[in-house]
């Protein structure tokens, strides 16, 4: 979950930076941005395919579980209830 969630601000630190170099500055803010999302993307789609791999028949579709880790990453639960 935290390499989704690293990956979406990675995704919004590269489009700040296309905004900053359609300004005239340099790329390096851009450069940034890409850099840590294609980090979070490969550790996201690794473990997901592991995650997939590991569950019984009948699994679930791609589509499904992709929309539920979006979802799960956006909404955040507290780890314990407390009394």
């Amino acid at each position: 979950m935290w390499a989704l969630r690293a990956g979406y601000v990675g995704l919004v630190v590269a489009v700040v930076g296309l905004v900053v170099m359609s300004l005239g500055s340099t790329s390096w803010f851009l450069a940034v941005g890409v850099f840590t999302w294609l980090g979070a993307v490969t550790v996201t789609a690794t473990g997901f395919l592991w995650t997939r791999h590991d569950l019984r028949e009948p699994r679930p579709r791609y589509w499904s579980m992709r929309l539920l880790l979006i979802h799960d990453s956006v909404h955040s639960k507290a780890s314990s209830k407390r009394s």
